[in-house]
């Protein structure tokens, strides 16, 4: 081996040294997705990278929609089958990918000159140089660093967008079950008044009744058949919007929802300390507060290479016309005489206060989104109750006495068919109150950033740290 090239074996293992082996396999950063998601949830999440993973997602899809969808299976159904969410967890590999980058050197730099000369021996004049910037080794460790914060805030963006998406199937459902049971109940009406249009065309023959008191009754009627093909309508929407949120099409989407909307729960969620519980666990809360410290650290990074971006440092070998060689270290750097990094600083410091800023302006949204869906679901769990124990067992009672005294032929037709079409409405405003509660208590729940049904110590640590200071009087008790 000549004489050069008994030092590039040292030169290229200095480096290798000090770089370490990231792999690109991003399994391990979505396993921690999943571990959050399920602890915040009670349902996996998975990753369809393969045929034999979509092959099991297809079966385990086809198996939930045996049977009538409930909010939970909506939501299984979406975290496997919603492909704009498989999008979303490729991230997860760019980030691996760009963490597995930040965590190699560059390539040394190898250089050749070989001269000829025009006249005396033909004897050729070779120079060879490897070089390895020093900077590039020297900032590995902080490069590294960085990357493997920003892949901290793309697993928590992606668990955050699953919660998300977990919320919009859930209201979505409720939004469906509430359509079809107001679908029925309007049916219903419109038979009521079908039955009472009916009537009046008899008394209205027989002369018992005038013009305008017939005319208000089949008015009443096809109020009724269009309110019912404006629900059906409706209803239609709204299940295709559920088809999308769960990837259904073709055959997937003549599934069928359980009949009736839950009944209120006999206990409310607890309400004490929800800002607090939000603040510590909010993954989107996490991710932009790891996203300042991120863009601090690169900051800081930038000030410290500013003067010497580039430190080139290497071997230099030639072999000259007296068949000698000529071997010395070579040193080559960037002279910051037009450029000193002041844009490049400008930028990262404009970015970390954007981002510092957008963090606190969060953590005050948040906090005001928990006070406002809390008094959402109170105020809509208020009115189902009072349709449920108050309004519409008497608009029940009413319909039971008005029925015992069309018996006694005391009431007619007319009177038994609107306290019918009452009760019915009564009813319907009840369906459409308890939709109201489910969609709230949903909302609520991503709100604080996870079920409140599910035990404390199953939520995952991946955004346990503390994101901003709390106060002690942050709640309101109802």
């Amino acid at each position: 081996m000549t004489p050069p090239l008994k030092l590039v074996p040292l030169l290229v293992a200095l480096p290798l040294a000090f770089a370490g082996c990231t792999s690109t396999n991003p399994k391990g950063a979505f396993d921690d997705v999943s571990r959050t998601v399920t602890g915040r949830t009670g349902i996996e999440a998975r990753w369809m990278r393969d045929d034999a993973a979509q092959n099991e997602m297809e079966k385990a899809v086809g198996t939930l929609l045996q049977t009538n969808l409930t909010a939970r299976s909506a939501v299984a159904i979406a975290l496997l089958n919603n492909r704009s969410l498989q999008a979303e967890f490729e991230e997860i590999g760019v980030s691996q990918a760009e963490l597995a980058q930040a965590s190699r050197l560059r390539n040394p730099q190898f250089d050749g000159f070989w001269r000829f000369p025009d006249h005396g021996p033909k004897v050729v004049n070779a120079e060879y140089s490897l070089a390895q910037d020093f900077m590039d080794l020297l900032t590995l460790p902080a490069r590294k660093k960085i990357a493997a914060a920003n892949l901290e805030v793309t697993k928590l963006r992606i668990a955050n967008q699953v919660l998300a998406l977990a919320e919009e199937a859930q209201t979505a459902f409720y939004t469906v079950q509430a359509g079809q049971q107001l679908t029925n109940r309007l049916g219903i009406i419109v038979e009521v008044n079908e039955a009472a249009a009916e009537v009046a065309k008899r008394q209205h023959d027989a002369g018992n009744i005038n013009d305008l008191e017939l005319q208000n009754q089949q008015a009443a009627y096809a109020q009724s058949r269009l309110d019912l093909a404006t629900a059906q309508a409706q209803l239609r929407a709204d299940r295709e919007k559920l088809n999308r949120l769960l990837g259904l099409w073709g055959a997937q989407t003549a599934w069928q929802v359980e009949s009736e909307l839950p009944s209120l729960p006999e206990q409310e969620l607890p309400f004490e300390n929800l800002e607090t519980l939000a603040v510590s666990q909010r993954l989107d809360l996490a991710a932009a507060r790891r996203e300042a410290a991120t863009v601090q650290a690169a900051l800081k990074l930038k000030k410290g290479v500013r003067w010497l971006p580039a430190v080139n440092v290497g071997v230099n070998a030639e072999h000259d016309l007296d068949h000698a060689w000529v071997i010395g270290p070579t040193l080559s750097f960037e002279v910051p005489v037009f450029d000193q990094g002041q844009p490049a600083l400008a930028r990262l410091a404009a970015e970390y206060r954007r981002a510092t800023r957008n963090f606190e302006a969060q953590a005050v949204n948040v906090r005001s989104e928990v006070r406002e869906i809390r008094d959402a679901l109170i105020a809509t769990r208020d009115a189902a109750e009072y349709y449920q124990k108050i309004l519409l067992p008497q608009r029940q009672r009413i319909l039971h006495e008005t029925l015992l005294q069309y018996n006694a032929m005391q009431f007619g037709n007319f009177v038994l068919l609107s306290a019918k079409e009452r009760e019915a409405l009564a009813e319907r405003q009840s369906i459409e109150a308890l939709r109201n509660y489910w969609i709230a208590r949903a909302r609520l729940e991503r709100a604080v950033g996870g079920s409140l049904n599910l035990p404390t110590n199953s939520v995952s640590p991946m955004a346990s740290e503390k994101t901003m200071p709390t106060d002690s009087h942050d709640t309101h008790k109802h």
